[in-house]
């Protein structure tokens, strides 16, 4: 079966992010980049341009090392992971 294509935009490729897909080694390259740990982007009011280039970095440096963070900056991302439960209750 061939490779399935990132989706793309007519601005580019949308990166696709799966938070529980980080090695240690990527974790710890984007709080080098973002000079701090992930847990500060979780306050309100926080920044999260860099640290969204950074994943981004990481992720598209596995399949291509000479991948940039000026690259990074075109992409468009979609962040997955564990989803919310939705607090409104079920109608009958």
């Amino acid at each position: 079966m061939p490779a399935k294509k990132p989706a793309t935009t007519e601005l580019g490729e949308v990166l696709s992010i799966d938070l529980d897909s980080l090695s240690i080694d990527e974790i710890e390259t984007i709080e080098d980049i973002i000079d701090g740990p992930l847990d500060d982007l979780a306050k309100p009011g926080a920044r999260k341009a860099k640290m969204l280039r950074a994943m981004a970095l990481v992720i598209m440096q596995r399949k291509d090392p000479s991948f940039t963070a000026a690259d990074a900056g075109k992409l468009r991302i979609s962040l997955k992971g564990k989803k919310k439960a939705d607090p409104t209750p079920r109608s009958a």
